[in-house]
């Protein structure tokens, strides 16, 4: 039984102002996954309708395979956290720099936690299947051939296997310099009159490489295809995806030439553009619907609408915000104004693991929470995680409830998944250790809202009706 299930186990009696949280059970607390676990029942290939499964890049259904995932092993919190903060750099370098940078750098096959969630997709016809990952901020890329040559000695170093190969393809395009839909991606550069639309790619682990601007046929499923989808095509070796899972990203952002705006654009009125729901935890499987109809969350009981925040210039127009006013702890809302809240936003990331506040907000936050934690027993900090527990020899902990608040007056109570980080494997002097899954975020006055804290809950992108909906017990505990 994996770990986290022996750590969060709901009791039913709360305490006035707390929840009741079972450490242990029955069960061998300090067991592993078993080495032969099996993916749970999906379909291989493409999924039925507009679902597409979300695996966990470390799980069972991984494109890994079995004996790799179990070599790989769990993410450390280390190169989580490391990941959190290349991530926090690129998308705020973003707001000032245009996405072009030389190619510099190779961050990714140093980081094997990086790209946690990937989904099988098919480009090309006949669709070529690869995983891929989803982001919300950002132009869609794949790997392609042909590869450059390269010398590193990543997992991939030196070959070109699992890459998109356009010769293959039927509908494989070119998009030509000038051409308006060049001009549209913000990560092209300048290219020579008559050839093809070039651009250098930085990407949200400073990977750089160069490429060109394509079209092809996007599939998801047999009945969620587009035609004419648009990827910037990677002439990159695979030494840079020392990762070993995904080929590439899907774009979900808000920006012309996404899956979100292409899934709208074929969709009738009352449907959103996309939901995810992220597994909750590596050996379980969530999924991606595209243009999932609002009518089936109307008679949902729960369900949270809250609007989009919509922002005047690129890259923030693009992206995902929500209107959080306040924070409260036990029903005591911290000591700052709707304003304070508001700054420059409040981002839905869904390759952040952990939630990032403004400093002011984050440190009145923790403070409130030790206060209500007084009672355990302080363990050192950990990186960005500053305030950690020692558990060791509890049974159950009584937890502070947590809840956010909303400008159209919504409220969001988290559980203690969303708000705790428990673990065991990441230190080497006891079982069990627990962390506020909360931190600073180095820049004042954004605050990001990431997967730890979505998990549990599908998300559903309701582009067209401004808002967006959190949904409990979609993709939930087995």
């Amino acid at each position: 039984m994996p770990l986290v299930l022996l750590l969060l186990c709901l009791l039913v009696t709360h305490t006035h102002g707390s929840r009741r949280v079972l450490l242990r059970s029955s069960d061998d607390a300090g067991a592993s996954p078993p080495s032969n676990a099996a993916c749970p029942s999906i379909a291989s290939g493409h999924s039925n309708g507009n679902k597409v499964p979300l695996v966990h890049r470390l799980g069972p259904c991984s494109p890994l395979g079995g004996s790799d995932v179990r070599k790989h092993g769990k993410a450390a919190l280390h190169e989580i956290l490391h990941r959190d903060g290349l991530r926090m750099r690129y998308l705020s370098e973003a707001k000032a720099l245009n996405l072009t940078a030389p190619a510099t750098a190779n961050v990714i096959s140093s980081l094997p936690g990086v790209f946690s969630y990937t989904a099988l997709t098919g480009y090309g016809t006949p669709a070529q299947q690869f995983p891929v990952y989803f982001d919300v901020s950002g132009m869609s890329n794949l790997q392609c051939k042909p590869c450059s040559s390269g010398s590193g000695s990543g997992a991939g170093a030196g070959t070109c296997d699992r890459t998109f190969d356009p010769t293959q393809s039927s509908t494989f395009g070119t998009v030509p310099c000038g051409s308006p839909d060049c001009a549209v991606e913000p990560q092209t550069s300048s290219c020579a009159s008559g050839g093809s639309c070039a651009f250098t790619f930085r990407n949200s682990t400073f990977l750089y490489a160069n490429g060109t601007v394509v079209t092809d046929t996007l599939t998801l499923s047999p009945s969620a295809t587009f035609e004419d989808f648009f990827v910037g095509c990677l002439q990159v070796d695979n030494q840079y995806f020392g990762d070993g899972v995904a080929i590439g990203n899907i774009d979900l952002s808000r920006r012309r030439h996404s899956l979100a705006t292409r899934a709208l654009l074929s969709s009738p009125p009352g449907t959103a553009a996309f939901s995810y729901c992220l597994p909750a935890d590596t050996d379980t499987h969530g999924f991606l619907t595209v243009a999932p109809a609002m009518s089936d969350y109307s008679s949902l009981a729960g369900v949270k609408y809250l609007p989009l925040v919509t922002k005047s210039t690129a890259p923030d127009s693009d992206w995902y915000y929500v209107d959080l006013v306040a924070i409260a702890v036990d029903g005591k809302d911290l000591p700052f104004p709707p304003a304070e809240f508001r700054g420059n936003g409040t981002f839905i990331d869904n390759l952040v693991d952990f939630s990032y506040l403004s400093p002011p907000i984050y440190a009145a936050l923790r403070d409130e929470f030790r206060k209500a934690m007084a009672k355990y027993q302080p363990a050192p900090a950990f990186k960005y995680l500053d305030t950690c527990y020692n558990f060791t020899g509890l049974d159950y902990i009584d937890l502070p409830e947590i809840t956010l608040k909303f400008g159209n007056g919504e409220t969001m109570e988290l559980g203690d998944r969303q708000f705790m980080y428990f673990f065991r494997q990441h230190l080497d002097d006891g079982f069990p250790f627990g962390c506020l899954a909360f931190a600073a975020y180095p820049t004042y006055g954004y605050n990001w809202l990431g997967t730890q804290m979505q998990r549990t809950k599908e998300i559903v992108f309701d582009v067209r009706g401004g808002q967006v909906a959190f949904v409990p017990s979609r993709c939930g505990l087995r």
